[in-house]
């Protein structure tokens, strides 16, 4: 059985992706790495398209961000590349936890079915920090991620999800799960905002109501604020194992100092550990 990943990029660096660790930790799991990237101009190209030969880059112009077919367009171009048996669509920052890679081969090496849904821990400024209650805020619990490699596989909506072209995706319960670790919302405080106001903020409003894009300075002066009070009554301390990438390289994924992680054990009455 051939595996094929595939994802997608456009200025990670500035923006603040563990693309390269993204990419990295997944090379034992996958047999070839798809990339499509959007003429960064940030130096993310240069960053990731020497990594290792298993990884394939390839550049498309994205253009603007406008409604939700924007993010259906260049996942699917990148899907069609995809050599795989099978496939398992991430974005740049999503990892599958490394305990998972040999048990997920061998459930697809013998599997009846099409797709397989992914369980999310969606991790928020640090790696120690996770929303409980994802769905508060439109974040998934599940998505449906691995998919037999089939000319009639689309991604679809918001391009969280893949689907067989024009049905609705079996959710039903299955015996074996598999997760992904998600760290979109561990990043610098003010790329994360630029990137939820000028890029979802765009394709979440449509292509009639297109805002005008807000210049990076102007983030780094009203970044994101950790103690956000919409977001701090549903944070929790993670007590699960870290993915590899985060044990070979912990700063890479704390973007608060820890602050989130020291307050929620506070609140628990305990003393915080030395970090």
């Amino acid at each position: 059985m051939m595996l094929s990943l595939y994802t997608f990029v456009r200025d990670g660096l500035h923006y603040d992706y563990h693309v390269v660790d993204m990419l990295r930790h997944h090379l034992p799991l996958a047999d070839e790495i798809i990339v499509n990237e959007g003429y960064s101009t940030d130096g993310t190209y240069e960053a990731i398209s020497a990594i290792d030969s298993k990884i394939k880059v390839f550049r498309s112009d994205w253009g603007k961000p406008n409604g939700h077919e924007w993010f259906a367009r260049f996942k699917n171009a990148a899907r069609e590349r995809c050599q795989g048996d099978w496939c398992v669509l991430l974005d740049c920052d999503e990892f599958v936890p490394e305990w998972e890679f040999g048990p997920l081969r061998q459930y697809l090496e013998h599997t009846k079915e099409i797709m397989i849904p992914l369980t999310m821990i969606h991790f928020y400024g640090n790696y120690k920090v996770f929303n409980a209650f994802p769905e508060k805020f439109g974040w998934p619990a599940r998505k449906m991620l691995v998919h037999r490699n089939l000319a009639e596989i689309e991604i679809w909506g918001d391009g969280s999800n893949v689907r067989l072209r024009n049905t609705r995706p079996d959710w039903s319960t299955r015996s074996v799960t598999f997760s992904a670790h998600h760290f979109g919302a561990v990043r610098h405080p003010a790329r994360f905002r630029e990137k939820s106001r000028n890029v979802f903020g765009n394709t979440h409003r449509g292509p009639k109501r297109h805002w005008f894009n807000v210049p990076s300075a102007l983030f780094d002066w009203l970044p994101h604020p950790w103690k956000d009070p919409q977001f701090l009554p549903y944070l929790s301390t993670y007590e699960g194992p870290h993915v590899k990438a985060v044990l070979d390289n912990p700063d890479e994924f704390v973007r608060d100092g820890f602050y989130l992680y020291d307050r929620l054990v506070r609140a628990r009455g305990r003393a915080v550990p030395t970090q």
